[in-house]
């Protein structure tokens, strides 16, 4: 509190004049008598009162000033070093030079909090005040003043602040995307960063209000009556904007704070978890569609085998037994083809083979000749066109399925009424991809089919006697692959496939 040593000017006091010592004394006299009174109505109380005349050197204290530290009423308090003594380490110095700069005339109010210790080891939080009465060199000469235990207040303070904080932390840190909104506008006045990531807004200030961000008006409205009746809505599933104008799927959780008019929000990204529950939804459609579609496509061919069968027991002209054959044989190749096309599919799901060098010229002559022979093939222009002066690796098994499908829907829809009819195929490799391009002046797609071409089962022509899995399987694998497949045509006039296929050369 005080160092104990004179302080300067206290030896020139006899210079002054009686007059002022009058005064001095009659103001010093006045602070002993409420001192007096205070220290009866305290008794009891959280405060403790002290005073201190610098010119005989006389410190008091208040019997509750020494309770306030577990100092029993007949101890004596030495000021001078018990004051320092008890100071907590943390708070000593900067105590010490406030109340120095105090009775020193440097600062004309004292208002200090500090940690003294208690008998029992602990710290009490004081709050101190005081006065003084001061010479004509503005130093005190004495000091009268008070101190109330405020340690409780401070542990309900900092308690409230660490819970403040905490919330901070959380809100702040919080793995989902979280704001504060107004009631009448929406305007946002606080959001975490996951808040500012999840809507890709770059500046709060600048973000519309948070009732922008619902895509439908219906919503929004729905929404604000559930909170007005229930107060609180939790985990609502719904599509929101971000700030560049963007769609995705959140969980939407909130509480309205009436008397502040305020509505709290969370928002919990499930985008991923929404596109996970439309692509299953659309393999169960699929595999709906496969049951039904394979079993019927199975059973097709067997009825007609079995039909041909009793056909040829029944018949003994070898003529006709030698159709029904050749009939067997080929409802047998059908049936062949599809499990074929279905082991296809099931393998592209489930194999991944290592990556190889692939020669194109091969492959893609190997495709023709093993579909060529096939079909009716007379004026069949092949025109062949290979650029690969670099190495192409990939899957072989997909590319070549790939090849086989598109050249042999190529071969197979045909034109049989114009003077030249061709194919062309055309592949170009680069360090980035293939470029493969498979064109045809055949039947062509009509423009309403062209969308549906890839589902499964679909036949885009009634002359198609194929399953309707060949260019969903050639999806399929391309989708494997990371490939891109394009499709250009026309009706009656031809098709453009081009597929687009990463080189993993390195």
């Amino acid at each position: 509190m005080f160092d104990g040593k004179p302080i300067e000017g206290l030896s020139e006091m006899s210079n002054h004049t009686e007059e002022r010592v009058a005064q001095q004394d009659l103001e010093i006299a006045r602070l002993r008598a409420e001192l007096e009174k205070y220290q009866s109505a305290s008794k009891g109380a959280n405060d403790g009162l002290w005073d201190w005349d610098f010119r005989k050197n006389e410190p008091f204290v208040s019997q509750p000033w020494k309770s306030m530290l577990g100092i029993k009423e007949t101890d004596v308090v030495d000021m001078h070093e018990l004051w320092k003594e008890l100071l907590h380490p943390d708070d000593k110095e900067i105590a010490l030079q406030a109340f120095k700069n105090f009775i020193t005339g440097r600062t004309t109010s004292y208002y200090q909090e500090f940690r003294m210790r208690h008998t029992d080891g602990s710290y009490k939080w004081i709050l101190s005040k005081a006065q003084a009465v001061r010479g004509e060199d503005g130093k005190a000469i004495r000091v009268s003043g008070s101190h109330t235990d405020i340690t409780e207040r401070k542990s309900v303070t900092d308690a409230l602040r660490k819970s403040e904080q905490k919330y901070r932390n959380l809100f702040q840190n919080s793995l989902v995307a979280m704001f504060r909104c107004k009631v009448d506008d929406g305007k946002v006045i606080e959001a975490n960063d996951k808040f500012l990531e999840l809507l890709q807004v770059s500046d709060l200030d600048d973000y519309p209000v948070g009732f922008d961000m619902f895509v439908h008006e219906r919503e929004k409205k729905h929404l604000l009556q559930m909170l007005a009746i229930n107060g609180y809505i939790d985990n609502i599933e719904l599509q929101v904007k971000t700030a560049t104008g963007a769609r995705i799927w959140v969980s939407y959780s909130a509480v309205i704070y009436p008397e502040e008019q305020i509505i709290e929000c969370i928002l919990k990204d499930i985008s991923q978890t929404k596109e996970n529950l439309l692509e299953l939804q659309k393999v169960n459609f699929e595999l709906d569609s496969f049951v039904y579609h394979a079993s019927h496509d199975l059973r097709s061919p067997l009825r007609s085998i079995l039909g041909l069968i009793d056909l040829y027991r029944l018949e003994s002209d070898e003529k006709v037994r030698l159709e029904c054959i050749e009939k067997i044989e080929g409802s047998v190749k059908r049936l062949d083809d599809l499990v074929m096309e279905l082991l296809s599919i099931s393998r592209n799901d489930r194999v991944n083979d290592p990556h190889i060098d692939v020669n194109l010229m091969v492959e893609i002559n190997h495709s023709i000749s093993s579909y060529y022979n096939a079909s009716n093939t007379d004026g069949l222009e092949i025109i062949t066109k290979v650029s690969q002066r670099i190495p192409f690796k990939s899957d072989l098994t997909r590319v070549r399925i790939i090849l086989n499908n598109l050249i042999s829907n190529a071969i197979k829809y045909r034109s049989f009424h114009k003077e030249r009819t061709f194919i062309s195929i055309e592949a170009t490799v680069t360090k980035k991809e293939l470029v493969l391009k498979v064109e045809d002046n055949g039947e062509g797609i009509e423009e309403s089919k062209l969308p549906h071409i890839f589902d499964m089962f679909y036949r885009a022509t009634e002359k198609s006697e194929g399953s309707g899995l060949g260019l969903y399987i050639v999806k399929k694998v391309a989708d494997k692959l990371d490939a891109e497949i394009t499709v250009d045509s026309v009706e009656l006039e031809g098709t453009t496939f081009t597929v687009t296929i990463p080189n993993t050369h390195k």
